[in-house]
Order: structure tokens, then C-alpha cells, then sequence
């Protein structure tokens, strides 16, 4: 059986950041297999159950909405060695983070992403969140395509903590610091509620000097919470 490890992005984001940002945590010898996470997370569920049907699933790792899809695909029977949830927006019912990006999706669709891009650059110069915006957001279709993907992800509801707290597979959970869009409560909220889970919080400017950053703590994490013999390494 072919192991793997399943990474998941977040909304309006694309495969090759996700692969940018948790890659490292991916053990030497397993493929890394980047799902499309376009959409509702229910329909990133439903990719992440296609993806690891008949594969050995090693790790099980996603960012932002691709975190929420990799806790509930795994709470709702997916099986992966261990998880790695990296910057959780929200918990259950969509609130105010969720509202952030479904403004963001309106102007999109109102005013082009090229006007909203040039607008978070001139708050955030240099941001490496902004450079990675940039390069997701570029390969949607068009305005309309990428303002419904959004839109759709704002909508979506987060794992309630009760379904976290079923979760009995090695976790680690990523917070980013001062981060609105993710906030560190959230991702400490889920790492209490995980059984066994671990939480790390990397620094805002981390990624922009290693981009790796990310997975490299979540690897951390696991090694320390795995059995001798687990998962462990970098690509």
C-alpha cells in the first residue's frame, strides 16, 4: 500500500503554498499528495476521503480551512498515523473571523483582486502572508471563481470542540502569532480540546525567513508525541 501524506490549503490559497508551508513535515519516503481545497469543507472532506482511499495515510496536514477539513475528515473516520493543524481560523458556527473573508469576498467580486491585492499590500508591505495571497489568488479562473470560493469557505463551519475532543490520533496544532485572520486563541482552544495534543506558536515572521516554518514545528510536535517508531523526518 502506497503511504502518503495528505496536505490540504486554506481558502483562496492553492497546492503549491500548502506544499511551501507544511511540506517539511512530510517524512522522508512518503509522497506528498496536495488535495484541491477549493470550496466548502465539506467538499475538501470529501477529496481528502478520496485521496487517501486505499493508501496508507502517514500524516494528515493542513492550513486555515484546510485545517478545519483535516480534523473533520478525521472525525469522521479517516485514518492517518498523525495530524498536523496548522492555523485554525474558527470553531463551529462561522463568527467574525469568517466574516473577514466573506467581506473580502464581496470586494473581489466588486472591485477585481488585482484593486483588493493592492490595497493589503500598501497595509502590509512585505508581509510574506501577502506574497502568498498574491501567488494562491493568481490561479483562480477569474474575479468570480475566486469570490465564490471564498465566500463558500466563509460559510463553512468549523469543527465543534466536542468533535475535536473524540480525536484519538497524534495532533499537533500551529498556531501563527498575531495573526487576526487566525487567531492564536482559536488554535489553543483546539489543541485543549484534542486529547494528547500538542500546540506550538510560531512567530508572524517566521515564514517569511523560512516558509517551512510551519512544518518544521508541527514535525516537531510529532516527534515528541509519537512512540519511539513513528513518524518522523523531513523532506
Amino acid at each position: 500500500m502506497r503511504r502518503i501524506a495528505l496536505l490540504a490549503h486554506g481558502a483562496g490559497s492553492c497546492p503549491e503554498t500548502v506544499r511551501r508551508l507544511l511540506g517539511p513535515a512530510v517524512p522522508d519516503g512518503v509522497a506528498a499528495v496536495a488535495v484541491d481545497a477549493r470550496g466548502s469543507v465539506d467538499d475538501v472532506v470529501s477529496r481528502l476521503a478520496e485521496s487517501a482511499r486505499g493508501r496508507d495515510v502517514v500524516l494528515a496536514a493542513g492550513v486555515s480551512l484546510g485545517a478545519h477539513a483535516t480534523a473533520l475528515w478525521s472525525g469522521h473516520g479517516g485514518r492517518a498515523a498523525g495530524l498536523l493543524l496548522a492555523m485554525p481560523a474558527w470553531t463551529g458556527p462561522p463568527g467574525d473571523v469568517a466574516a473577514l473573508t466573506a467581506a473580502s469576498a464581496a470586494d473581489v467580486l466588486a472591485r477585481g483582486r488585482q484593486a483588493v491585492l493592492a490595497d493589503i499590500e500598501a497595509a502590509a508591505p512585505d508581509d510574506w502572508v501577502v506574497a502568498e495571497l498574491r501567488r494562491g489568488w493568481a490561479t483562480y479562473a477569474d474575479d468570480a471563481v475566486l469570490s465564490t470560493v471564498l465566500l463558500a469557505a466563509a460559510r463553512s463551519p468549523g469543527p465543534m470542540l466536542a468533535e475535536l475532543a473524540r480525536l484519538d490520533v497524534p495532533t499537533a496544532v500551529v498556531a501563527l502569532a498575531d495573526d487576526p485572520v487566525h487567531p492564536e486563541a482559536v488554535a489553543r482552544a483546539w489543541a485543549d480540546a484534542i486529547p494528547g495534543a500538542r500546540l506550538a506558536v510560531v512567530g508572524r515572521q517566521a515564514p517569511a525567513r523560512d516558509r517551512g516554518a510551519l512544518g518544521r514545528a508541527g514535525r516537531a510536535l510529532l516527534a515528541a508525541t509519537r512512540p519511539a517508531g513513528g513518524v518522523s523526518g523531513s523532506r
